[in-house]
Formats: C-alpha cells, sequence, structure tokens
C-alpha cells in the first residue's frame, strides 16, 4: 500500500511526492524542484529510508535539488529516462535559452525507460514514456493503488507545454490518450496545481 505526501516547492510551486510504502516504510520521491526544509522534514518524518528519487522529465523546477537530495541521502538511487539524463547531467540548461545556473552535473543511477519496474517494498511503479512536454518525460503508474504521476505531462483540466526545446503537440497528443486509455479510473498526481483523476479528465479536460 503506498501512500502520497505532496510538498510544493519553489517559485513555480512544483509539486514534489513522498511516497511511503507502508507495509515496509521504504520511501520515493518524485521530483525535487528544491530540496528544502519541508522536503527534508517530510522524509525524516516518514522514516528516513529514501530508495528513488525518481524524475518525471529534466525541467529546472523538478530537478534543481536533486544534487543536495542525493547528497542527503547517497544510497538513494536518482532516476530519469534515458532522453531527459542531458539536463541531469548539465550537458543542456534546464530551462532552455537561460544561464548555466540551472545546469546541474550529476550521473542518474537508473537511466528508464518504457515498461521499467521500480519496486518499492511490496509495491512497484511501472514507467510509461510520455514525450511532448519534453523529449523524455516519463509518468509513473501504481496500478495497486491507481495512483497516477504525470508531471507536466497532464493536469487538473490543462496539459503541459509543448513551446518548449524538446516540446512538440502531435507527440504530446499521442502521450495523452496513452494516459487515457489505461482501464478504469485513477488519482492523477501533476507536477504543479491540484490532484484530480481520469475520470474527471476524461469529461472535462478539453484538450483530452
Amino acid at each position: 500500500m503506498i501512500t502520497y505526501t505532496c510538498i510544493p516547492v519553489g517559485l513555480l510551486q512544483s509539486n514534489s511526492y513522498l511516497l511511503r510504502e507502508e507495509a515496509t516504510g521504504a520511501l520515493a520521491l518524485v521530483d525535487c524542484g528544491f530540496f528544502n526544509r519541508p522536503v527534508a522534514d517530510a522524509i525524516r518524518e516518514q522514516g528516513g529510508d529514501l530508495r528513488y528519487l525518481l524524475l518525471t522529465h529534466g525541467h529546472f523546477d523538478h530537478i534543481q535539488g536533486a544534487a543536495d537530495c542525493k547528497a542527503a541521502y547517497p544510497t538513494a538511487q536518482v532516476a530519469v529516462s534515458v532522453a531527459d539524463a542531458a539536463y541531469l547531467r548539465g550537458e543542456i540548461d534546464a530551462v532552455p535559452g537561460r544561464r548555466s545556473r540551472y545546469k546541474i552535473a550529476m550521473e542518474p543511477d537508473w537511466l528508464l525507460r518504457e515498461g521499467d519496474e521500480i519496486p518499492l517494498g511490496e509495491s512497484a511503479l511501472r514507467v510509461i514514456e510520455t514525450p511532448g512536454h519534453t523529449l523524455g518525460g516519463v509518468c509513473f503508474f501504481a496500478a495497486q493503488e491507481r495512483l497516477l504521476l504525470t508531471g507536466d505531462t497532464l493536469f487538473f483540466e490543462e496539459v503541459g507545454r509543448h513551446d518548449l526545446t524538446g516540446g512538440d503537440w502531435p507527440t504530446l497528443q499521442a502521450s495523452l490518450a496513452r494516459l487515457i486509455a489505461i482501464e478504469g479510473d485513477a488519482v492523477v498526481l501533476p507536477g504543479h496545481g491540484q490532484a484530480s483523476s481520469l475520470a474527471h479528465e476524461r469529461a472535462h479536460n478539453p484538450y483530452l
């Protein structure tokens, strides 16, 4: 059984999600725009057994705290998609056209691909490749708990931008179609803003 805590961070209020597998206390942090006191306190209060830092995509407001998080929890595996690893390695700016202060140079521990299963205690998260916002955007789906972490691909009655480097509207449309095709309902946990559900988005999202 996975439970979650949402921690909005930074000026853009990017959502960091701390996932906890209740049977074992294993933790995973999904996105880390900043490794600030609320994030650090939440990890400590939940037992401190951080196994993973999982990144939905490479923009700075989702990865800027990755190096600090890794320094605090060196055994945690930092995972990002193959296509967006260049952001984490500092090979490209996490905000296109901005100064190099948005570059962070660290090597991911795990290069994620479609269908990868990330074990978390007695549960697991499945990787779904959802490019379109960036070249290597991914979502994480906990099938047992019906939790879908969508990064900047799908929001409450909105979808992600496609006008930045690596973005493409037809590609994003195809990714959204994959999410909506997931059987049944699921809680949607987006990278910004309030939570939603697949049922709600199917009925009310004008972009779908």
